[in-house]
């Protein structure tokens, strides 16, 4: 895996961990950090980084 997969994955994984915690503020935080590889993401990291933002936007319960 190349070291920007590497890194769009751990900071995915980060993601993930702050919306299961219902921590929005950090989580919208750290949106731009992955937004910036949008062009080399999957398809389903894409679904998963939109879910995200509407979660933030909307403080709606996160049951990933």
């Amino acid at each position: 895996m190349s070291a920007i997969r590497e890194k769009i994955e751990a900071r995915l994984d980060e993601l993930e961990a702050l919306m299961k915690a219902r921590n929005y503020a950090e989580a919208e935080e750290l949106l731009p950090s992955i937004t910036k590889f949008t062009s080399v993401l999957t398809e389903e990291q894409s679904d998963f980084l939109g879910a995200s933002r509407l979660a933030i936007a909307e403080n709606l319960d996160w049951t990933a």
